[in-house]
């Protein structure tokens, strides 16, 4: 093959189908031959428009949910990421510098390059593959390289750019971990996926919450560690996680809810007193009004925002679903191809329904 083949998103929701040509690879990077990228929620807002004006901006080829195979690679770039032609590997959303304040304190997450994939560059910026609704993405020298195993079906190692998220946000940020209380609002995959991770971490209570359309969502959180969920629609958040906890309440509160801003609302009155508040989900055009300021002061509540994984916690999410792939299994709904990818986007957003809610769409390049 002498060209790769990308989904391009020339404008709020409309994407193409075009050929770009491979680039050739030096010494110091390499070039993926796409196996899978998977969807998540900021896709969908990238679809729809609302990062028009922030990062690639469009043009551009979506995906940030990276992994494949490694097509050519240059000798230097092998000795570093310590992979060859051929091994299978996941790539991480951000490109640091490895420069500026930020990378050098080892917070790569907040380089300050804003380099990356997926949302970063777009299809004018030379060599254009820079995102994984494609069939080859490229390799700059200082993307950040995971060797995955073998063995694990692609659906299932598609979940390790979501999980490695999940870990980050609900324990790494978070604190999940031998006998805290976790509330996580929100069950899409990321959402669930953080309810598997604080229970791997030891906590003793995770609470999901989501909306009467999430029963399916919410029946699958108790499958994969939730000890208890609410629907927000029939019952009172807020007084639930106080009754749940005995009135102790949660030593963390995720929210990964898409849109809505009321989740951080109720968080402030579902944390304990020097509680975390992670905030990792996207709100668009939504405003937060009327914010409780004097609560986060007087109760002294940490309010933190997260990005992305990072290495450690990408590495954890390999290690788990290498031990629990079975049980992760359930979250993989969906499979589309790149000529689907309308179709693929539209169900991932509930635009499009076939019977079976989506909870983790994986696009591949061909079947």
């Amino acid at each position: 093959m002498s060209k790769a083949l990308a989904l391009v998103l020339q404008s709020p929701r409309n994407f193409q189908l075009r050929e770009f040509p491979l680039p050739e690879t030096g010494d110091d990077d390499a070039l993926l031959r796409v196996e899978a990228c998977g969807l998540c929620g900021t896709d969908y807002e990238q679809w729809l428009g609302h990062f028009a004006d922030w990062g690639g901006g469009m043009p551009i080829i979506p995906g940030h949910e990276i992994m494949g195979f490694i097509e050519t690679i240059g000798a230097s770039a092998a000795r570093r990421w310590g992979v060859k032609q051929g091994d299978r590997v996941a790539v991480e959303p951000i490109i640091p510098c490895g420069h500026c304040e930020d990378c050098v304190r080892g917070a790569y997450t907040r380089c300050q390059s804003d380099m990356g994939y997926g949302l970063y560059q777009n299809v004018e910026t030379s060599p254009h593959l820079w995102g994984g609704y494609a069939t080859h993405v490229y390799l700059h020298p200082r993307s950040m390289i995971h060797k995955l195993p073998a063995d694990v079906p692609t659906d299932v190692m598609s979940l390790v750019n979501p999980l490695s998220n999940a870990i980050r946000w609900v324990y790494e940020i978070g604190g999940a971990a031998l006998g805290k209380t976790v509330v996580i609002c929100g069950p899409g995959q990321r959402g669930l996926l953080a309810a598997a991770a604080a229970r791997r971490a030891g906590a003793s209570k995770i609470i999901v919450t989501g909306t009467t359309a999430d029963k399916a969502r919410l029946e699958l959180a108790l499958k994969l560690g939730a000890t208890a969920v609410i629907d927000v629609q029939q019952e009172d958040p807020v007084a639930r996680v106080a009754e749940l906890t005995g009135g102790v309440l949660a030593d963390v509160v995720l929210d990964v809810s898409a849109g809505a801003v009321a989740p951080i609302v109720q968080g402030i009155d579902m944390v304990k007193r020097g509680g975390r508040i992670v905030l990792a989900g996207l709100k668009g055009q939504n405003k937060l009004n009327d914010f409780p300021v004097d609560k986060v002061v007087l109760r002294e509540i940490e309010l933190v925002g997260v990005l992305s994984a990072g290495w450690t916690s990408t590495a954890m999410a390999i290690e788990m679903i290498r031990e629990e792939g079975d049980i992760l299994k359930e979250l993989c709904t969906h499979l589309f191809t790149l000529d689907q990818g309308t179709e693929a986007i539209r169900t991932l957003g509930r635009e499009l329904h076939d019977g079976k809610e989506a909870v983790h769409i994986t696009l591949i390049p061909a079947r």
